[in-house]
């Protein structure tokens, strides 16, 4: 899906790079991605244009990294991710509004799992002080990863009606961001473990020993933080799950469906195959996350966003 705008369009969209938005698409629909960043020992990893997903993934692989390095212990390899500074989200800006931007559209991952948004807001108030004739919106995607994707391809095509301030695209786009449901399952809880974030990841009220046997599965709630929903006892198993509860209790019919992985891209082709079953013409998208999103999940971490977005947007 390509949506191309001249250079001069006034209204113009910033993101950070856990919406996993595609660089190409970035440039071609000239928006800004902000870096987050990753700590890996002591070394920062940016998660910029030349972000190394699999190498990055591969780390996870190798177990000697949580038993063999001197004077760090078990915990110490979990990477820590971090949000980008109000500089880079001001730089961003400043970009756009030299390119002719008066309305710029910001699309970030939740408030409930990251500061992002935070950074986002402090660097837009100090912007719109100096250049009070630029208006900034900030939208909390209520999630991470393709959820942030579906609120920036709405956003591109209510530009291109031409119809709308950025003021009311923002308002539509908080109105959407809940009709888009995000259903993760986690094959192996030994990352959430490791990096002493089962709590914070709504899987507290498991035993550790259930948790070691079964798969939990999580979602984002409208508040947009991880809470459980259910567990299975292998991935097949927990495919199958995720699918059901995608669309448990759903408001109408599904528009399409987008399957996140890490190193697992097997699982996602598996998770094609069952709702094809059930959905033999629906659009399914398959995309791979990147590390600020699957770092305390793990790589082989697999999300299904459903979207359950109005129709009368797309049009």
């Amino acid at each position: 899906m390509l949506l191309f705008f001249h250079k001069t369009m006034t209204i113009r969209i910033v993101t950070d790079s856990a919406s996993d938005l595609p660089w190409d698409f970035a440039r071609e629909n000239n928006i800004k991605i902000v870096p987050l960043y990753m700590m890996v020992h002591d070394e920062v990893l940016k998660e910029d244009e030349k972000f190394d997903r699999d190498s990055y993934y591969q780390l996870f692989e190798d177990e000697k990294a949580f038993y063999h390095i001197p004077k760090l212990n078990l915990h110490s390899f979990v990477p820590n991710t971090s949000q980008p500074n109000p500089q880079d989200f001001e730089v961003a800006y400043l970009e756009q509004i030299k390119e002719g931007a008066k309305e710029i559209i910001v699309i970030n991952v939740t408030a409930g799992l990251s500061g992002t948004t935070n950074s986002s807001n402090l660097a837009a108030k100090k912007v719109m002080r100096k250049q009070p004739d630029v208006k900034i919106y900030i939208i909390d995607a209520k999630s991470a990863s393709y959820p942030e994707v579906i609120l920036i391809r709405m956003a591109l095509n209510l530009i291109k009606k031409k119809k709308y301030s950025g003021e009311q695209i923002a308002e539509i786009l908080k109105e959407q961001a809940i009709k888009i449901r995000t259903i993760i399952l986690l094959p192996t809880i030994r990352y959430l473990w490791k990096g002493g974030r089962l709590g914070r990841f709504g899987t507290a009220k498991f035993a550790l020993g259930s948790l070691l046997k079964k798969k939990p599965i999580v979602t984002m709630n409208e508040e947009g933080f991880v809470e459980t929903a259910g567990e299975a006892k292998d991935v097949h198993e927990g495919l199958i799950e995720s699918l059901r509860l995608s669309l448990e209790n759903a408001p109408k019919e599904p528009k399409a469906f987008t399957i996140v992985y890490g190193s697992r891209k097997d699982y996602a082709e598996e998770l094609v195959d069952l709702i094809k079953e059930k959905y033999p013409k629906i659009e399914i998208e398959i995309a791979q996350s990147g590390g600020s999103v699957l770092s305390h999940l793990g790589p082989e971490s697999i999300g299904l966003i459903t979207d359950y977005t109005d129709d009368e947007h797309w049009k």
